[in-house]
């Protein structure tokens, strides 16, 4: 029996998941696992490296997220009689999955609305309202023990549990939600597992196990637990039930699973039904760059020509050198004619108004990287490097055989003035139309093995002195500072 891991983890969800993109993508290939899903909390970082590095193993990339959502309360808690910690009250996250392009869309949206209003890295929540107005093309989860079923059961019993149910049904529509299972041994786990069979079998919906994946293989529980430790700010030997009782949460294989849910066959059997429902993958994103508005009875691919004609004239005009002039003119044509091929004159056209914006308001501004071995780019003014007379090789920046977009740099002055570039941006082309890059930070060395020494405790010289260059001098054999190093995502 086929079996895929509908509901995975990665480092993106930062300092809840242990291993990358692409460990989770080479251990599922190692499996022979035919298809996994993504669901970081609350964003879909994660998702074009995994992408990536599924197609490069040969497998298919179901792309999804963990939404926090205010309307169902607090997520299940610490039993009573262990001390309260703030840390734990946290919002219910609903596992969805998107089915086909018009639910990434509404996913995107949705997360988009609710962190446009954070007050506080982390804290944004959607409402059942944004989600129910953007549900469409998505497939709900019932979830772990972040999900509406645990805090149900531990809130309010089968009763609360039953009628929280039913109204992601309503919200989703019942052929699109799932009651999950996941078995980790855990007695509580267990309990819940009963009470969401009989509340599945009442309320005609399936069940789907999956193993609530945080890390790649069993061994990788170790960094998990630091990464516990660091978001509670506590240290390794007082974290207690902080930490996973067992190393359970990792990638297993079909084999594994069927018989971990023998008694329970078709909860096995559905992952396959659901995965053959999600159609949708980061390779059906058609994405298109946006357009630039132009006056009537012009095309973008028109204008295009005319602004870059008007430059080459006054750029290559006043060199005087008639053989510069023709190789320079051959080469803008033949720029020209890709670029329309690939529809991307409203992109250069975009970086050319914004250019030209910074110009008129005095803001010094200069295109820089592969951009410079554009004919076009220096005809427009982005660049200021002669691409024709330093015999540069345009295919650097932009060829039809590589497949990618091209990136055109602009380097602006910090404060004000760039500021004022921001804003013109803003309302040129929409609030919504324009965004911001968000960067996130990597461990490395260094600073894996101090974040490893906050949590070691009395270890923490130890992992000082790796910090001075040495990680394999790691009292813990580095595994830890290495994995933890390893291109993965630091703490918010």
């Amino acid at each position: 029996m086929k079996y895929i891991e509908l509901h995975s983890c990665s480092a993106f969800s930062f300092l809840g998941g242990a291993s990358c993109p692409e460990d989770l993508a080479a251990r599922a290939a190692e499996l022979e696992l035919p298809a996994v899903a993504l669901l970081d909390r609350d964003g879909v970082y994660g998702s074009p490296r995994f992408h990536t590095a599924a197609k490069r193993a040969g497998i298919r990339a179901h792309v999804g997220t963990e939404i926090s959502v205010e309307g169902f309360g607090k997520r299940a808690g610490l039993p009573h009689w262990m001390p309260p910690t703030a840390a734990l009250e946290q919002p219910v996250r609903l596992a969805v999955l998107v089915k086909n392009r018009t639910g990434y869309q509404n996913l995107c949206r949705l997360m988009t609305r609710y962190k446009l209003r954070e007050k506080g890295k982390g804290t944004g929540t959607a409402t059942l309202e944004e989600i129910a107005a953007h549900a469409e093309g998505l497939v709900c989860l019932t979830g772990g023990d972040e999900g509406v079923l645990a805090a149900s059961l531990f809130r309010g019993g089968e009763e609360e549990a039953r009628k929280n149910i039913e109204t992601l049904t309503e919200l989703f529509g019942p052929k699109n939600v799932y009651v999950e299972l996941q078995r980790h041994f855990n007695p509580v786990e267990e309990h819940r597992n009963q009470a969401a069979v009989r509340l599945a079998e009442a309320l005609h919906l399936p069940l789907l196990a999956t193993n609530g994946v945080r890390y790649a293989a069993q061994r990788d529980r170790e960094i998990l637990d630091v990464f516990t430790c660091l978001r509670h700010h506590c240290k390794l030997e007082t974290a207690g039930r902080l930490l996973e009782r067992n190393d359970e949460r990792h990638l297993r294989s079909a084999k594994e699973m069927t018989e971990l849910f023998s008694d329970l066959p078709e909860a096995i059997a559905n992952t396959e039904e659901l995965s053959s429902r999600l159609e949708f993958t980061l390779a059906d994103l058609g994405y298109q760059f946006p357009n630039y508005p132009v006056s009537a009875g012009e095309t973008m691919n028109s204008f295009l020509r005319k602004r870059t004609d008007d430059g080459f004239r006054n750029r290559y005009a006043a060199k005087d050198d008639e053989k510069l002039y023709q190789r320079a003119e051959k080469q803008i044509q033949r720029e020209l004619a890709l670029i329309e091929k690939l529809n991307l004159a409203g992109y250069f056209l975009i970086v050319w108004d914004i250019v030209r914006f910074c110009r008129d308001q005095n803001i010094l501004v200069q295109g820089r990287g592969s951009a410079a071995n554009s004919a076009v780019c220096y005809s427009l003014g982005i660049t200021a490097v002669d691409p024709v007379g330093m015999e540069l090789l345009f295919e650097r920046f932009l060829s039809e055989e590589r497949g990618e977009w091209p990136d055109i740099d602009l380097d602006l002055p910090s404060g004000d003035q760039r500021e004022k570039a921001i804003q013109y941006v803003y309302q040129r082309y929409g609030q919504l139309g324009a965004a911001m890059t968000a960067n996130v930070i990597t461990y490395r060395g260094r600073s894996a093995a101090r974040e490893v020494g906050k949590v070691l405790s009395k270890r923490v010289s130890i992992c000082s002195i790796t910090a001075c260059g040495n990680i394999g001098s790691c009292a813990n054999g580095c595994r830890i500072c290495h994995g933890i190093s390893a291109n993965i995502p630091a703490a918010w």
